[in-house]
This record gives structure tokens, C-alpha cells and sequence, in this order.
């Protein structure tokens, strides 16, 4: 079980670079959270740094 699975990790920060490579691999492949898109920041150079927090369970 990870961090993010037992509720110890209060956001994530992912930066996506403009690469073409093909097919490429899920980050959170295989994993039961659900994730909420909460604010993004552009540079200049392409890159996107996203902030995600893990969704309430109800």
C-alpha cells in the first residue's frame, strides 16, 4: 500500500515536459485514488508543473 493510498500525502506537484516519445506510461497506473486537478502553472520553456490533491471520500 502507498502513501497516497493510506491518506499520508496531502498534494502531489507533477511536471509534464513537452517530449515526443510515443506511447508513454501512466504515473498512477494501478492506483485506487481518485485525483483533482487544483491549479497549474506554464514556463516559459513549455514545461507545466500541475498540482493535484487527492479526492474526499464520502
Amino acid at each position: 500500500m502507498s502513501l497516497l493510498e493510506m491518506g499520508l500525502v496531502d498534494e502531489l506537484r507533477v511536471i509534464v515536459a513537452p517530449v515526443l516519445l510515443g506511447a508513454g506510461r501512466s504515473l498512477f497506473a494501478g492506483s485506487r485514488v481518485d485525483l483533482t486537478l487544483t491549479g497549474t502553472v506554464r514556463y516559459d520553456s513549455g514545461n507545466v508543473l500541475l498540482y493535484y490533491r487527492p479526492t474526499a471520500r464520502s
